[in-house]
């Protein structure tokens, strides 16, 4: 289905965007708007709502011209479920109580967030770039 093509690479670049906006909005003035926006829960989890359900989707569902139905889209597909799922759980840590074992399992996920967002962000573009190559 050419439409979640199209929307595993925006639901990429946008959770990219939301997971590593502060370090890229620092480094590239065109960005600072996304500085911000990992203090607004309800985009959070929006945008990681939606890229880890496109991205069980597209695991589901394949890519126009694609002749393997789960492999063709597996790197964007993977990228997508975690990204939601680490946005998905930095949003609703802001919302719990703060506890020690909390404290621990979010310091774990949440210090890849940037290169996680950066490598969301090269593989939607990759992949949208190169529709047809294997595991992108």
């Amino acid at each position: 289905m050419p439409q979640i093509y199209l929307l595993s690479v925006v639901t990429n670049v946008l959770a990219g965007l939301a997971l590593a906006g502060d370090y890229l909005g620092e480094k590239l003035g065109f960005l600072s708007s996304w500085k911000g926006v990992r203090e607004r829960r309800g985009v959070l989890i929006a945008i990681g709502v939606s890229a880890a359900v496109v991205g069980v989707l597209s695991l589901i569902f394949r890519s126009p011209g694609e002749r393997v139905y789960v492999a063709g889209d597996l790197l964007p597909a993977l990228l997508g479920v975690v990204q939601g799922a680490a946005l998905l759980a930095e949003g609703f840590r802001q919302r719990v109580e703060e506890s020690e074992q909390l404290e621990s399992v979010s310091k774990a996920v949440l210090t890849y967030r940037v290169p996680l967002g950066i490598g969301g962000i090269v593989v939607a573009f990759l992949h949208f770039l190169m529709p047809r190559v294997l595991f992108l």
